[in-house]
């Protein structure tokens, strides 16, 4: 999904048709995963009789796997990184379950060997039936790239005989694929290779102010130093050099608006929510969840804490909690107040990516406005402090 949200915002702005991108129709079909992988030639598990070309979708049930008509309506499994498998006890077809999975996860599951399969097996009864991400398709990448990721909007691809043996995405609907004849002329949208999956940091040993640095590391590489982990954090105190003790500008600086956003870096609450009728009213920046509801509360109050898999939990798991799925609300415990990892920042970063990962320094929770605008990272431990903007310091870019 990340890469579909990417294309959405290369188009211009003031353009609101659709767009070629590389998916057409091939001569066979495959099966594939929802989430994109290829590993069928490596695992498989089908039923004595193997898969039926008719029907074009996958279930589970008594450990293996069977072909169905995309349609019917069966419980699901879906799959994210934190949560492992998450069994879904809704009924709807394959296309449904797959946006649910998406919207509250990362997709419908992918099963790609035998300790994967027995790992699932757990999760699901053997006489359940439940739909898996493996589904039948007829489509490939014009550069040949074997991957099964599909945005399609609804009612497509088109069944009738006639529609189109290219695919071109909406810039309106969410990124959505629609299938068209290729005769249609229409923008389009190439791609390159990265020559990295990491953003390259480069210390640059002169100091400068924020907005100085920020017009350097825009002309000569791609913007001032951003961050959405620890192990971006990490990276960013490697970077600079070991005889400087002080701070360098990064790319966060306070913004016009206050969003509620989560402690890992997840974006904003826009998917789901459980506000307690009447909140969020203005009592705090921080939120407890209380009888499986949340409430915004003073940040400094003392309470207990759920931790995901502030400081504690980042120390000894991964982060406060994210609670993004109705089934993650039914795992935290309703009798008691908790901290979850929910907070209004109003911070932004230099090049306007949706980052919301934060690592401020203790003293700095509960600074006033006017403390300043602009951040700079210890070169110490990498923990976070506000300045003013026109200080000069040594700065990381990246590109």
């Amino acid at each position: 999904m990340g890469d579909a949200n990417s294309l959405v915002n290369i188009v211009d702005a003031g353009y609101s048709g659709s767009v070629w991108i590389g998916l057409k129709r091939a001569t066979q079909k495959h099966w594939g995963w929802s989430h994109g992988e290829d590993t069928l030639t490596q695992y498989s598990a089908w039923n004595g009789g193997g898969p039926n070309s008719q029907k074009e979708c996958a279930y589970l049930a008594f450990g293996v796997w069977h072909t169905y008509q995309c349609t019917s309506a069966l419980h699901f499994v879906c799959h994210d990184e934190s949560t492992g498998y998450i069994k879904v006890d809704l009924w709807k077809n394959w296309r449904d379950a797959q946006s649910y999975c998406r919207q509250y996860y990362t997709d419908l599951v992918t099963i790609r060997n035998s300790q994967e399969h027995e790992q699932l097996k757990i999760v699901v009864p053997s006489t359940t039936w439940v739909w898996i991400g493996l589904f039948l398709d007829s489509w490939e990448w014009s550069d040949k790239w074997s991957n099964f990721f599909r945005h399609w909007a609804a009612g497509q691809p088109s069944q009738i005989s006639g529609s189109g043996d290219c695919v071109s995405m909406s810039t309106t609907n969410s990124g959505k694929w629609i299938h068209e004849s290729c005769d249609l002329q229409r923008p389009f949208i190439c791609h390159g290779w990265p020559k990295s999956p990491y953003r390259i940091y480069q210390y640059m040993n002169e100091s400068m102010t924020w907005l100085d640095a920020q017009s350097y590391c825009r002309a000569r590489f791609t913007d001032l130093a951003t961050a959405d982990s620890m192990n971006d954090v990490n990276r960013l105190v490697t970077t600079v050099d070991s005889g400087y003790n002080g701070s360098v500008w990064i790319g966060l600086h306070a913004g016009t608006e206050y969003h509620w956003v989560w402690s890992l870096g997840e974006g904003t609450i826009s998917n789901y929510s459980m506000w307690s009728p009447g909140e969020p009213n203005g009592d705090g920046d921080c939120v407890r969840c209380y009888n499986g509801s949340w409430y915004d509360e003073i940040c400094s109050t003392v309470l207990p804490f759920v931790c995901f898999n502030g400081d504690y939990c980042r120390q000894h798991h991964t982060d406060l909690a994210s609670i993004s799925s109705p089934e993650q609300q039914n795992l935290i415990p309703s009798e008691l107040s908790l901290w979850i990892g929910l907070h209004l920042d109003s911070w932004q970063w230099s090049d306007h990516w949706n980052l919301r990962f934060r690592h401020w320094a203790a003293d700095q929770l509960f600074l006033s406005l006017g403390s300043g605008d602009c951040v700079g990272m210890s070169g110490n431990n990498g923990k976070w402090a506000q300045y003013s903007c026109d200080l000069q310091q040594p700065f990381i870019c990246y590109g």
